[in-house]
This record gives structure tokens, C-alpha cells and sequence, in this order.
């Protein structure tokens, strides 16, 4: 297949692209700025945003010749701060995506998506029916997912073969849990609330294979949960911590938790023949 991967150039994509380039398939990666140039150079590259003005016009044009389009495109602020720019990827972004699809027929479509805008489960094992969070507090992180995953299940799954990945939070090199484990050795990272809450990672790596999963089988209307095995949130600061020799995390009661996301991936498993692999840990020594 030619695949047209949007968005390719962040810590998804430096595991996506060679993982379809060595399994025969054809990539165009589409992204702004510099960091394009850290894919391999079987890949070609184009430097663009689904913000520009043209960008429309040049997907419509560039999707003719493509077989599949996965939408990776995100910018979620590593700490607390604008969500702007990922909002308006999120929703007018993925609309400028979809039409272009549509308009030029392309056969099969994977959007990324996230397990964070679930309500809070407990306990209870989220799957993909379980609801998204409505709480006020919320609208910044759940708004624009639900407009961009409403866009995409209006596309005809009869005529484009569309699917919604929803991941968890991205572990591994290059992803948020370097600043975990660089606040952990600084003693700065407090367990907060009891900790009970759980948490939905997966590795980079292991999502990038989901993503090729569902671009070769297809998964026709499916939205799936892409997300290792849950663990509590004392149980992930205390491990990380241990992992590197760091100091054991303090408690913050008063600090509100997040909410409780059991994620439960068995419809992936199922369909895509897909397991976690490289999981939540970090290796010593080298990339997992």
C-alpha cells in the first residue's frame, strides 16, 4: 500500500514509518517544521500543516495517489499549558482531513485518538462504549476528541474503511515519562490523591503496531481501545521510581487525582491480533 501519514514526525511517527517502510509499504509523511528530517529516507516528505490555508486543496490533490491516510497530527503541551493548537487540529483539522478523503476516494483511513477523554470508571474496565467525560473542568481535553472523532465516523465506512484508535498516554523514549523520571529523581513528583486511580499507558512502539494493524486488515467503522495493562497510579510512580534507582515518591492527598481509567483493549486483541509487547517500563541501557 501507499500510505499518507499525517503527522508523522513526532514520536509516533519514528516508530510508524520505518515499520511500514520494512513491511513493503510506500509512505508519504506529511508535517510541519524540521523533525521530518529524522525519518528515513525511503519516505517521502512534505512539510505542511492541516492548519495552512492550502492545505485542503494539497491533500485532495496528494490522497489520489494513496492507498490509505492515518491522521497522527497532535500537540498536546507536555506540561500544563495551551491546548489551543491541539483543539484546532483536533476539530477543524480533521474536517479538512475527512473532506479531503472523501473527495478523493481513498480506500481506508486511521485516526488517532485518546482514552483520556473517558469519565472516571473506578474500577470498572473501560471499554469502547464506556462515556467520555462532561464535566466542565474537562471540555479543553474531551470537546475537540469528540469533534474529531464525530467527523470521522461520518465518513461512509461502505466507501472509506475508517477506524478510531483510541490510545493511552505514550510511554517510552521521547515521550511524557522522561519528565516523570527526571521529577521522580528530583523528588518532585508526588503520588497525588490516595493513588488509587488507574492509568492507561502503552508504548509508542506497541501503538505504531496497532495503527499498521488496522491499516492492513482494515477494520471497517471499528473505534478500539490500543492500551497496555492498567496500573495504579502509586504502583506506576513507586515502579518508575524503582526502575531508576530513584527516591521512593511522597503522597499528595490534597492534590486532585485524574480520573480512573481501567482500560480494557480485548476488542484489539481481537480484531487486530494485537498485544502490548514492549510495555510500561523503562529499559536500562538502550530503547525498548
Amino acid at each position: 500500500m501507499h500510505v499518507f501519514a499525517i503527522g508523522a514526525s513526532g514520536v509516533l511517527g519514528r516508530h510508524l514509518v520505518p515499520m511500514l517502510l520494512r513491511r513493503g509499504h510506500d509512505v508519504t509523511a506529511m508535517a510541519p517544521g524540521d523533525r521530518l528530517d529524522r525519518l528515513p529516507e525511503e519516505a517521502r516528505r512534505i512539510r505542511a500543516s492541516l492548519l495552512d490555508p492550502v492545505a485542503g486543496r494539497l491533500l485532495a490533490t496528494e490522497f489520489k495517489d494513496v492507498d490509505a491516510v492515518v491522521n497522527a497530527a497532535t500537540a498536546v503541551p507536555p506540561t500544563a499549558g495551551s491546548w489551543a493548537l491541539n483543539t484546532a487540529l483536533r476539530s477543524t483539522g480533521t474536517a479538512v482531513v475527512t473532506d479531503a478523503l472523501q473527495e478523493a476516494g481513498v480506500g481506508r483511513f486511521v485516526q488517532m485518538s485518546i482514552t483520556m477523554a473517558y469519565a472516571d470508571g473506578g474500577d470498572t474496565p473501560l471499554t469502547e462504549t464506556a462515556p467520555f467525560d462532561h464535566r466542565p473542568e474537562r471540555t479543553t481535553i474531551v470537546a475537540p476528541v469528540q469533534a474529531m472523532e464525530a467527523a470521522v465516523r461520518e465518513l461512509p465506512a461502505d466507501e472509506i474503511a475508517w477506524s478510531i484508535l483510541r490510545g493511552g498516554r505514550f510511554v517510552g523514549p521521547a515521550t511524557v515519562q522522561d519528565q516523570q523520571r527526571a521529577r521522580l529523581r528530583a523528588g518532585q513528583l508526588p503520588i497525588p490523591g490516595d493513588g488509587r486511580s488507574w492509568a492507561a499507558m502503552v508504548h509508542a512502539r506497541d501503538y505504531a503496531e496497532a495503527v499498521v494493524g488496522a491499516l492492513e486488515r482494515g477494520c471497517a467503522g471499528e473505534t478500539l481501545n490500543i492500551a497496555d495493562e492498567p496500573v495504579r497510579v502509586a504502583d506506576y510512580y513507586r515502579e518508575l521510581a524503582r526502575a531508576d534507582g530513584s527516591p521512593a515518591p511522597g503522597q499528595a492527598p490534597d492534590e486532585a487525582a485524574e480520573p480512573s481509567h481501567r482500560v480494557s483493549s480485548e476488542a484489539a486483541r481481537r480484531l487486530l491480533d494485537w498485544s502490548p509487547v514492549h510495555g510500561i517500563w523503562p529499559v536500562r541501557g538502550g530503547e525498548r
